[in-house]
C-alpha cells in the first residue's frame, strides 16, 4: 500500500509504502519531471498567517490560541459523507495518541459551511429541494452530533462568511458549491483535503491529506519536533 507524502516546510517531504523513510528535498524541477507536471504542491512556509474563527458556543478564537502546542488543522463541513468522515477521527486519534506521549497537540476541525463569498464557484442545480436552507438544519444536527461523538478531543470552529473566507485564502482550501451528492441535502462542496500540520508558533509546518493515517501524522509530528528541538 502506498502511503501518501507529507510535504513539510523548506520543501521536504516524506514518503514511504509501510513507514516514513528519511525526507527528501523535492525540488520543483523534480516534481515537474515525475508527475507534478502543471501542478506544484504548495511549499507549507506559504501557508497560513494570522485568522480568527469562533467556536460553537460564539466564542472567538484566534491564531494566538493557537500557540504553545501543536495543531492538526483540518477544514471541512459537518454534514460532508466524503473526505471529512475520514479525515476527523484521523486527526482525533493522531492528536490523542500525542497527548498520551507528553506531546502538546490538538485536533481542529473548520466547519466552512457558513454561506461563501469569494472565490467559490456555484453550479446550477435544477433538483434543488424547495427550501434552499435545509443544509442549514442538517449542518446544525451534524455540528452537534460531531461534538458529541468526539468530546474534548476535537476542537470544532467555524466563523463568519469573512472570517471563512480571509482563512480559506490564507491556507489555499479550494472551495465549490455542486448539487449534492448522495446523503446531502441542500448542496454539496467539493474542497480540498488538506490536514495541516502547525507548529507551537501557529505556523504551517507541514500538510498531509485525509488519506494518510494518524500513525503517519504521529511519527511527523515528533519528527518536526526533534528537528525544532
Amino acid at each position: 500500500m502506498t502511503i501518501p507524502a507529507i510535504f513539510l516546510a523548506s520543501g521536504f517531504t516524506l514518503i514511504g509504502d509501510t513507514s516514513l523513510e528519511t525526507a527528501q528535498l523535492v525540488t520543483a524541477d523534480d516534481r515537474v519531471r515525475d508527475y507534478h507536471s502543471g501542478h506544484l504542491p504548495p511549499n507549507p512556509d506559504q501557508l497560513g498567517g494570522m485568522f480568527n474563527f469562533s467556536d460553537l458556543a460564539g466564542k472567538p478564537v484566534g491564531d494566538a490560541d493557537f500557540k504553545g502546542k501543536w495543531t492538526l488543522l483540518y477544514f471541512g463541513y459537518a454534514r460532508c459523507t466524503d473526505s471529512c468522515p475520514m479525515a476527523i477521527p484521523m486527526i482525533a486519534k493522531a492528536a490523542k495518541e500525542l497527548r498520551k506521549s507528553g506531546i502538546k497537540t490538538n485536533a481542529v476541525f473548520v466547519d466552512i459551511e457558513a454561506p461563501a463569498v469569494g472565490y467559490v464557484r456555484r453550479r446550477a442545480n435544477k433538483a434543488a429541494a424547495p427550501d434552499g436552507h435545509v443544509h442549514l438544519i442538517d449542518r446544525d444536527a451534524a455540528l452537534r452530533s460531531l461534538q458529541q461523538s468526539f468530546g474534548s478531543e476535537l476542537q470544532i470552529l467555524t466563523g463568519t462568511r469573512g472570517q471563512l473566507s480571509a482563512a480559506t485564502a490564507a491556507f489555499r482550501v479550494a472551495r465549490e458549491h455542486t448539487p449534492p451528492r448522495a446523503g446531502e441535502r441542500g448542496h454539496s462542496i467539493n474542497h480540498s483535503s488538506l490536514v495541516y500540520i502547525l507548529d507551537p508558533r501557529a505556523k504551517v509546518a507541514g500538510y498531509g491529506y485525509h488519506t494518510s493515517t494518524s500513525e503517519i501524522l504521529i511519527e511527523t509530528v515528533r519528527r518536526l519536533k526533534k528537528a525544532k528541538s
